[in-house]
């Protein structure tokens, strides 16, 4: 298939490239960073600083293919988050991330890039995703009902923060908030000390203030801010989860912690018609 981008129409440091067998992706140089962009699930694969190591984590194992989720980068949980609340033949978290997204507009500052992309429609809703790549990766995922009727929207930015040894890392700010972890059924208050990891997780953490990820391997903080959101999503599949996931290497778990701006469970929002909701994520590198 030709590229959706004619490559006349981007600024000089951005191409357009095709990164498998019709997913159309662009690639960002700036003498700041690189990143990679898949209009294939509107999905952000690839931020590295210059000189460092990447923020995100993309498995070796993603399939980049119609139909499957790419496992890394910054998946686009939308318009639900989980199954389907009330059809269980409908796909996981939704139709953004299988979809392919159209570029409307690329621009080039001294700063960096910003981008936006149009992504599916479904129903009445539809989505628009800005991305603000410089000394931050800013992401934000708006929702609008097009429709005469209220309609309910759950969503996620699923990002998959690259770690240099999972067990190493911990991640404070969210001392002492309620959460709901999906995997044990565990619910309460988390420790008054930074969480760090020992097992899977899958939990809603009641909370969205900022937090920070602390990796001594790597030398760096990663900080996390978000808005739109009342609910914090941490996700690793540990050990025994990466084992059942084809995608994903058997040591693929060491490397990443997933930390995602949700709207999720309590915290899906209803759109009146005519009206929109932005969920926004800030993801910074710093030194320890």
């Amino acid at each position: 298939m030709s590229h959706p981008v004619h490559p006349d129409l981007l600024p000089a440091g951005v191409r357009a490239i095709e990164l498998a067998p019709g997913v159309p992706g662009l690639a960002f140089n700036h003498p700041s960073f690189s990143a990679t962009l898949s209009l294939y699930g509107g999905q952000l694969l690839d931020f590295t600083p210059s000189g460092g190591q990447p923020l995100l984590y993309l498995s070796p194992q993603a399939r980049l293919e119609a139909g499957k989720a790419i496992r890394g980068g910054i998946p686009l949980c939308w318009p639900w988050f989980g199954p389907h609340p009330l059809d269980p033949n409908q796909p996981q978290h939704g139709v953004a991330r299988t979809a392919l997204w159209s570029v409307s507009a690329v621009a080039r500052s001294d700063d960096g890039f910003h981008v936006k992309l149009a992504g599916p429609r479904h129903g009445e809703l539809d989505v628009v995703l800005t991305l603000q790549l410089g000394s931050s990766v800013d992401i934000a995922l708006t929702s609008h009902n097009r429709g005469t009727t209220p309609l309910t929207v759950s969503a996620a930015l699923h990002s998959y923060l690259a770690v240099g040894d999972l067990h190493e890392v911990s991640l404070s700010g969210l001392e002492g908030a309620t959460y709901h972890d999906k995997l044990s059924g565990g619910k309460g208050n988390l420790p008054a000390d930074a969480w760090q990891f020992d097992a899977a997780t899958d939990a809603v953490v009641h909370y969205a203030g900022p937090c920070q990820l602390h990796d001594p391997l790597w030398q760096r903080r990663i900080a996390i801010s978000s808005s739109g959101s009342a609910s914090t999503v941490v996700w690793t599949p540990w050990r025994e989860g990466a084992a059942q996931l084809a995608d994903l290497p058997d040591d693929g778990w060491q490397h990443f912690l997933c930390v995602e701006a949700a709207n999720a469970g309590s915290d899906a929002r209803e759109l009146a018609p005519d009206s929109s909701h932005t969920l926004r994520q800030q993801l910074r590198v710093l030194a320890l």
